[in-house]
């Protein structure tokens, strides 16, 4: 399951593939998908867009800033949407 995140940072859409596989197989729960979906949604290809951005705003050394904050933000979106779940499920 750790590897849906992980991928997420490539790219959303093959992160939330695995998610297919492993519902079939019945290893996660609604409130796991509710939870990948948030971090994957948050964390979409943001490795590759923060240089772009930072380099087009001519602001390079804030590229680590931003993606620190970009991390901690899908972090707090998987936390939020557990809550969330927990709350309304």
């Amino acid at each position: 399951a750790i590897a849906v995140p992980i991928t997420a940072l490539g790219s959303a859409g093959a992160s939330l593939g695995l998610v297919t596989e492993m519902s079939g197989r019945g290893v996660v729960s609604a409130n796991d998908i509710a939870v990948f979906t948030s971090i994957c949604m948050c964390w979409s290809g943001y490795l590759s867009t923060h240089i772009a951005m930072m380099d087009a705003l001519e602001t390079k050394e804030m590229t680590g800033n931003a993606i620190l904050c970009h991390t901690i933000g899908g972090f707090g979106a998987g936390v939020a949407a557990h809550l969330i779940y927990m709350v309304l499920g």
